[in-house]
């Protein structure tokens, strides 16, 4: 179904200093064989535009893939880590998520998926994550 999806990103560099970007977009929301898809193109208040992401939620994990002018698949599993190639224009680097706690209360009508997670580069944290997505359908 078409979708207004609301992305939320806030990131915590060291000390306390965050920084939260929020996009709301028009995508694409459906149940897929093990969960629920979500698909929306980001813009450039991202600082992503020409990026289409995809979301897949799965009872025990979440995938979130980018394509375009950042390449990147991560893989949430709570409690596990997981390395994914970072491939933007300007160059490549492997980097590391660890999934602290997914939440996920999503149906076929929309709904809400939390993820709190770090960045890891070399084995150090770089920053501490909250992605929330809100989906609902757009009419």
């Amino acid at each position: 179904m078409r979708a207004i999806i609301t992305v939320s990103g806030v990131q915590g560099i060291a000390g306390n200093d965050t920084d939260t970007i929020e996009l709301v977009t028009e995508g694409y929301y459906t149940r897929s064989e093990n969960g629920f898809e979500m698909y929306y193109l980001e813009s450039d208040l991202t600082g992503l535009a020409g990026t289409a992401t995809r979301v897949e939620v799965e009872p025990d994990c979440v995938t979130v893939e980018r394509s375009g002018t950042l390449n990147a698949r991560m893989v949430f599993i709570p409690g596990q880590k997981s390395s994914f190639l970072y491939d933007t224009q300007f160059g490549s680097a492997t980097l590391e998520v660890e999934t602290k706690k997914i939440n996920a209360r999503l149906d076929d009508f929309g709904g809400e998926l939390c993820i709190d997670y770090t960045v890891n580069m070399e084995h150090t944290v770089s920053s501490k994550n909250q992605l929330k997505i809100s989906v609902k359908e757009q009419r």
